[in-house]
Order: structure tokens, then sequence, then C-alpha cells
């Protein structure tokens, strides 16, 4: 049966309360060819196109997800999954959400129906009806999502009960666009909860010794694109106990390690691996376990729980990063945004701490100035329903970001750029996770490298 499922704000409250008990719902594809508005300018002079972009919202305790229009968040379809989304994240192009239901080794993929393509003398933009697409993948527990460069890399765990291995999908936008079963994978020999980044053609991703008494790796290797597989070319010297977190910017990557930060420096198709290790301000059992980056910023940030560390690969420098912690114990969301010229984040009290990065600095002088920490909530968190937290969405098209409350069941908008709350939107139903699509601004190389 392929049959649109479409909802409004008061049947999805009310589809939200039925279908918390249910389970394998049969997913109900979108299969219409949508109408597209085209526009043939650039440098995001949008008529029709929108500029704003669109949200992707999942409810809680539902295996509904939603797509509303930005920046007025009204409703444009719901789509009903096999269950009920454990997270959302965009593809690499950011025109497609992958709703992943983790338990299920499943990940579907709705089209948010905005995109642009490269018509050599211009950019050209499209807008088109959301979709719930038939391209899915279905490997043990998809875990790790990276995006950077128009690729999206899934790390599957693999399951350790069943015996199932662990592997690796690298997708494009045309890959899902186009329900393409060509795109490359990596398959491993054991289980493993591991991490991998793309580089274009290459692969870097995590080792795990099938003997190891932990699910954790310790060795990372670079792989090549042959094809639809990837190919072992190397396995760096630089080892990584219990190996945890990575990000990449546009000359390393690095990931999380219990005694530092194993960086891997690329020049051309040159891999170089060193290590950055933990600093004095680590004490008891801290160490890395989160990174971010961003591909025009020299720093990546290290999470060490709420403890944070600006890292600057090419200096060696781990410097820890005051963010004002004050009552908070968690940090929910994070992420560099504005074109990489603000980092913000987003902790368990629904307050949202909001940095100027400036990039390479010298002396004294932190690359990261604090700005403001905004308190997104005013009641007492005992009234956080059970399995719920504060969730972002970052905008990649303008100074924009978006908060959930679901205390409130409020939709939360903060423009960066003045630091404050430009609109609240209350939603019928208790948010999940968020994740924002649409045409990325890509004009952000402000950082010189």
């Amino acid at each position: 049966m392929n049959v649109k499922t479409s909802i409004n704000y008061l049947a999805l409250a009310v589809s939200v309360a039925l279908l918390s008990a249910c389970g394998d719902t049969k997913v109900n594809i979108n299969e219409k060819d949508p109408i597209v508005i085209e526009n043939p300018g650039h440098d995001h002079d949008h008529d029709e196109v929108n500029a704003s972009g669109r949200l992707v919202l999942s409810a809680l305790d539902s295996a509904y997800v939603q797509v509303l229009e930005l920046p007025a968040k009204t409703e444009l379809d719901s789509f009903l999954v096999s269950a009920t989304p454990s997270a959302l994240y965009a593809s690499g192009d950011y025109r497609y959400a992958a709703v992943v239901q983790r338990t299920q080794d499943l990940v579907s993929f709705v089209d948010g129906g905005l995109w642009q393509e490269d018509h050599v003398d211009h950019l050209h933009d499209y807008q088109a009806a959301p979709r719930l697409m038939p391209f899915q993948l279905t490997q043990a527990r998809p875990t790790h999502f990276t995006q950077a460069e128009g690729q999206l890399a899934v790390f599957f765990d693999g399951n350790s009960v069943t015996g199932v291995p662990a592997g690796v999908a690298v997708l494009t936008d045309t890959d899902i666009g186009e329900d393409r079963a060509d795109y490359p994978q990596l398959s491993y020999e054991t289980h493993q909860h591991g991490a991998a980044q793309a580089r274009g053609e290459f692969l870097i991703s995590t080792i795990r010794d099938a003997n190891s008494s932990t699910t954790l790796p310790d060795r990372v290797g670079l792989y090549e694109q042959h094809g639809d597989h990837y190919h072992l070319e190397q396995v760096f010297a630089e080892t990584c106990p219990g190996l945890h977190g990575s990000a990449q910017n546009h000359d390393f990557i690095a990931f999380g390690c219990t005694d530092g930060v194993l960086l891997i420096e690329q020049a051309g198709n040159i891999f170089t691996a060193s290590k950055l290790l933990n600093t004095e301000t680590f004490t008891g059992t801290m160490r890395i376990g989160t990174l971010d980056g961003y591909h025009s910023a020299e720093h990546f940030i290290g999470f060490a729980g709420t403890t944070l560390f600006a890292i600057h690969p090419e200096d060696g420098e781990m410097t820890p990063l005051d963010w004002q912690v004050g009552t908070a114990t968690a940090i929910t969301g994070y992420g560099f945004a504005e074109q990489g010229e603000k980092f913000v984040l987003l902790d368990n009290t629904g307050a949202l701490t909001i940095f100027n990065y400036h990039g390479h600095v010298h002396g004294d002088e932190s690359a990261f100035e604090f700005v403001s920490k905004l308190p997104l909530n005013t009641g007492s968190n005992t009234t956080l329903p059970a399995g719920s937290r504060f969730e972002l969405a970052i905008s990649a098209s303008d100074d924009k970001v978006y908060v959930t409350n679901p205390i409130t069941r409020q939709l939360i908008t903060v423009d960066l750029h003045d630091a404050e709350v430009v609109s609240e939107k209350q939603l019928p139903y208790v948010p999940g996770k968020m994740v924002w699509l649409g045409i990325a601004n890509l004009a952000d190389d402000h950082h010189d490298h």
C-alpha cells in the first residue's frame, strides 16, 4: 500500500496518543512527483524558493515526523515511519532528513524539498513538496552520523549478540534521491562502537581488535574508495584507546581518546597522524568523548562531559573554554553556526550559550568570545516529560537557531546576531527530535588556513 500520509496539527496531537504503544507500523511512502518551483538566480537571491529552510520534527513517543516551513513554522506535511525516531540528521547537502530508528536497524529519509544544483554559470535553486523517500538503510544499529562536504557517513555498530559486524555507508544526496544501491560501503569483520569521517574518495574510519574486551576501537585506518566499496590503505601507528567521538575541518580529522585527541592531517593524498595528549586540566576519569568541527574553522571543540576545550591542531593547543556552566549537568545540543562565525551550546536547563568565533588569535586572546547565555526555559526541569530533552537545530543559511522546549511544548527561534528570541510557536504535541533542512549558504570562508 503506497498511500500518502498527511495529517494536520489536530490529527497529529490525537495520533501521538494513539500511536505511542504501536511498534511495527507500515511505512507509507509518498511517491507522487513533486511540483517544482525553479529559481535560476544565484547568490541566494531567492524569489519564490524559500531561503529560510524547513524544519523536520518528531513527536515524543510517536512514529510521525512533521515538516515545517520557515520562518513562519507552518506545517507542510507529516509522514509515518516505522518506529519512534531515535535521532534526526541532515544529509550531506541538507536536502534530506535521515530518520534514525536505531533499535529497528533502520534509517528512513524525508525529502525537505529544497535543493540547489550547479549549472556551471550559476547556482540553480529548486523547491518542491516534502516526500518520504523509498531509499532506506537497513544495517545493524545505525549510530554515528557525520556530515561534511556534501557527504553523509553512517556508522553501523553491528550487533554483538547476533554476531552482525559493523559497517559504514557513505551517501550523497544523489544516492538518496535516485534510490541507488551502489553507494560505497565498508564492511568490518566484527562489531564496534566506532566512527567514520568521509573525505571525498577517502574514508577515515575506526578499527577494533575482535578480541578486545571493549566495544570501543583503539586504532584508525585510511580507506580509499573503489567503486561501491573501500580498500584499507593504511593503519595509523598512533593508537587511540577508548576511541569515541570524531570531527573534521578543512585540513584535519580528530578522534577522541582516553589519553588525548588523535589528529590526522591531510595534505593532498598524504595523511599523517599525531597525538595531542590531555593537559593537566584533566583529572580522574575525564576524557574527550565528543568532538565538533567546521570545515573553515581552525579549532575543534572537545567535550569532556560539561567541560569544554578549544583544540587548535596546527598549534597543538588544547585550551579550556569557559561557557559559564551554571547548574547545567549535560549538553543537549551544540555546533558552529552563522557560517562558522559563532558556536552555540544548548544545555539541559534550557539555556542557550552563544560564542563569537574569531579563528586564529595571538597572545592571551581567546578564539571563542562569550556573547550571551539565553535562558529559554524559565520553569522547573522537574516537569520535563520522561524521555525528552531540549533540542537544538542550526540553520545553515542564516543566523537563526531553533530550540524545542518539551515542558511548554514550544518551538523557539533565536536570532544569533542579536542574541535574542524572535518568535515562539506553540506545538500541540511534546516535541522529540529536530533537524534543519534547506539550501546552505556556503559563502563562509572567513578564516584563512
